[in-house]
């Protein structure tokens, strides 16, 4: 089962301490629809039921010979049951595959390109957190661009280019209003200010 992270904890630590039932999520969701029982699937890999039980339920962490193993008597990759890992485009697909689980990914043809959006449910916080994250990150990177196409040196883009980064390197931490680059927090600024300008020259005209 997939346990949604507040970030009470550090989001490495979540990872680290949550691999077992993300393993085990996995092998009992491929066991279950090739229709296996646990005793089939232990006698297959030289272990008893409890003992797959156990792993399923995230109780033990099967290292990877054994993850090995296990793949092979479902017939699947062991990519399949092993945590995504994104370096190669093998584990990139892993990681949609994964996504189209926990996230509702979506593929769409646009133009001849191929793109992904996540399901729409706001009643679903792992989709709705993930549209919300998104959406921070499509406007940080247009804030970023526009930026460097207003920059005036070659200093200032790598400074933006820079922050644009360290918005990366600490998400999730960096969604704080606090954490915004100098630019987007004065263009903030400037819009608040604007508009406290205009309820003012309303009060005094008595149009509020």
């Amino acid at each position: 089962m997939y346990v949604y992270n507040p970030f009470g904890t550090a989001p490495e630590d979540f990872d680290r301490e949550t691999a077992p039932s993300r393993i085990g999520r996995r092998i009992r969701a491929i066991r279950q629809e090739e229709d296996m029982s646990q005793g089939d699937l232990g006698e297959k890999v030289g272990l008893n039921a409890n003992r797959i039980q156990q792993y399923e339920n995230g109780a033990r962490n099967p290292k990877f010979e054994l993850c090995k193993q296990i793949a092979e008597a479902l017939e699947v990759e062991a990519s399949a049951l092993l945590d995504p890992q994104v370096a190669s485009y093998i584990g990139a697909m892993f990681a949609f595959f994964e996504m189209e689980t926990l996230y509702d990914l979506r593929l769409k043809e646009v133009d001849g390109q191929m793109c992904i959006c996540f399901g729409e449910s706001q009643n679903d916080i792992n989709v709705s957190t993930m549209n919300k994250n998104l959406k921070a990150w499509y406007e940080r990177r247009k804030q970023m661009e526009a930026d460097i196409l207003n920059a005036t040196s070659e200093e200032e883009k790598k400074k933006i280019i820079h922050e644009y980064h360290m918005w990366e390197w600490n998400f999730p931490h960096s969604m704080d209003e606090n954490s915004l680059p100098k630019s987007e927090r004065a263009a903030k600024e400037r819009a608040a200010h604007a508009l406290e300008d205009i309820l003012t020259e309303a009060r005094k005209n008595g149009e509020i």
